[in-house]
């Protein structure tokens, strides 16, 4: 006989992996969606480290993951919106100059998805010409820059 009060293994359809290829896919649909991107600022941009020791700037697609890491070294730092152009315009030229690299959506654990700015710049532009392709009128306020006009070199 079976017994009535023994517990139902949970599903394995709600333990789907981590996959980091979709999550950098889907922080740059959001970043140009929403029309920018959130990092933690006070006298200064906060930074963190790779597990190589090479810089990196923190970045996130919302205001609320930032928040999850207001905490100890970034206890004082408060969350500043970059407008998506001047991201793509002053930002990322700036990092590469500095050999810096994106963290992206860091958490409170230490969990990242880290992209070179060349990288990062060139997989927006392949993603600004899909959308420029089915809607150019996207385009016409000029808060999204055309992607002819995102210089890589």
């Amino acid at each position: 006989m079976r017994n009535p009060y023994q517990r139902k293994a949970a599903t394995k359809t709600q333990n789907t992996p981590y996959d980091p290829s979709q999550a950098y896919k889907q922080f740059i649909e959001a970043i140009v969606a929403q029309g920018g991107i959130y990092a933690l600022y006070q006298d200064g941009w906060a930074l963190c480290a790779t597990p190589t020791g090479q810089k990196a700037f923190a970045t996130w697609q919302s205001k609320g993951l930032a928040k999850l890491v207001i905490k100890d070294n970034w206890a004082n730092y408060e969350v500043q919106e970059i407008s998506f152009k001047d991201f793509i315009e002053k930002v990322i030229p700036f990092l590469r100059e500095e050999s810096t690299i994106l963290s992206l959506d860091l958490t409170p654990e230490g969990q990242n998805i880290l992209v070179a700015p060349e990288k990062m710049l060139l997989d927006i532009k392949n993603y600004l010409y899909q959308i420029y392709v089915q809607k150019p009128e996207l385009f016409r306020t000029g808060e999204i820059p055309l992607p002819r006009h995102i210089r890589i070199h």
